[in-house]
């Protein structure tokens, strides 16, 4: 048997067959290497193909975030360098309402919260300043950057001034100390953050009175709906300090209500003013509010237009008197689909306030009725424009 066994082996050898069997077995570790060569090699060009493609993510931010920066960014800047320096300096900021002190960039600078304009900018000349007002509760900073021809900031009320005034036709108007729109086309249009308004006047310290272009949401509201002795019923009373109105726009200011006018970037660039809540006859033709402001309610951050801010839009000679018709004509406060509340009252009665018909003139309703609210505001005279030219597809856009 093992005889015959050996002889296997030996035939084996003879065909090759053995040989064969060892050499499958001396060729797969090296089958195995390669693979894996393979392998490494694979995994290190993902490797630099990953490292290539971070490399230049940071080429691009290298350099979009060096050079010379936006006038919007040095603004920016500035104003984000004041705020962290009055958290430090607290005892400088303005502590009355209305009251307003400044910071010169020098000052950031030294203090180490920006730097330099030169650095910013690119070795442009520059100078800034920041003022910072107290509005109400809030504190206002506001960035001033003069760089010359080649930028300096705007504020609303010079581009308005910029209109120049005219004697005759659409424009704004010198009139009873103020700079007023009138006519049917004016460009007077100014986007705040939720609605868009219209500009009724720059007052004599270059404040501007803002009312809302549209009643753009469908809500009416009475003007008062107490019980009147005089009528006998629920007529209201005409009184706006002691209104449904007065608690209506003071709901609406602070987004009580569903609708939303005002954002609070909105309030910052607002400034409190004293509504002329005065009644007048509806034959008056006084129409220099001086009726109207017999009686004030001083610090309001929203009221309603007066009868003689209304009256003054319109550029037709006949319209003189509270009531006349003729107010409806070269007017661009009026809405065709709506009336809306003034808030003037008359004085004849204890119930009746004037309101702006859908056609255009002004006559006195009961305080009980439902009319529209065309709510207005004031601009303060340090807001700045962004852009725009005031017409209505180019409307001032504010920073």
């Amino acid at each position: 048997m093992i005889f015959n066994k050996g002889k296997k082996i030996a035939d084996d050898v003879k065909d090759g067959k053995l040989n064969s069997s060892n050499q499958e077995t001396d060729n797969t570790p090296k089958k195995n290497n390669s693979d894996l060569r393979k392998q490494l090699m694979k995994i290190m060009f993902i490797i630099v193909g990953i490292l290539v493609v971070f490399l230049f993510i940071i080429l691009l931010v290298v350099i979009f975030s060096s050079g010379k920066k936006t006038y919007d960014d040095v603004e920016k800047i500035m104003k984000d360098a004041a705020v962290e320096y009055y958290k430090v300096q607290k005892g400088l900021l303005p502590q009355e309402d209305g009251e307003k002190v400044t910071v010169n960039v020098s000052t950031l600078v030294d203090s180490q919260f920006m730097k330099p304009l030169d650095e910013l900018l690119d070795d442009e000349k520059c100078s800034g300043r920041v003022e910072v007002s107290k509005v109400g509760d809030q504190i206002v900073y506001t960035p001033y950057l003069d760089c010359g021809k080649n930028y300096t900031t705007k504020e609303l009320y010079k581009a308005v001034l910029e209109q120049k005034t005219v004697t005759s036709g659409n424009g704004l108007y010198d009139l009873n100390g103020e700079k007023v729109y009138r006519g049917e086309e004016v460009n007077n249009y100014v986007k705040l953050d939720k609605m868009l308004y219209r500009i009724v006047k720059v007052t004599a310290d270059n404040k501007l009175l803002l009312i809302m272009n549209e009643t753009s949401f469908d809500y009416s509201s009475v003007f008062d709906d107490r019980y009147n002795s005089d009528r006998g019923y629920n007529s209201g009373f005409n009184d706006y300090r002691v209104s449904r109105m007065f608690s209506y726009l003071d709901d609406l200011y602070n987004n009580k209500l569903d609708v939303k006018i005002l954002s609070n970037n909105d309030k910052e660039k607002l400034v409190n003013f004293d509504l002329c809540i005065g009644k007048r006859n509806e034959n008056d033709i006084t129409n220099t509010n001086a009726v109207e402001c017999t009686d004030v309610l001083a610090d309001q951050m929203i009221g309603l237009l007066t009868a003689s801010d209304y009256i003054n839009a319109s550029l037709d000679s006949n319209c003189m008197a509270t009531t006349d018709r003729s107010c409806q004509n070269y007017n661009y406060l009026r809405l065709k689909d709506s009336d809306w509340w003034l808030v003037t009252a008359d004085s004849a009665n204890t119930y009746q306030v004037f309101a702006v018909k859908s056609n255009g003139y002004i006559e006195g309703f009961n305080s009980s009725s439902r009319k529209k609210v065309r709510a207005t505001v004031m601009l303060n005279n340090n807001v700045m424009i962004r852009s725009g030219d005031g017409t209505i597809d180019n409307p001032f856009v504010l920073k």
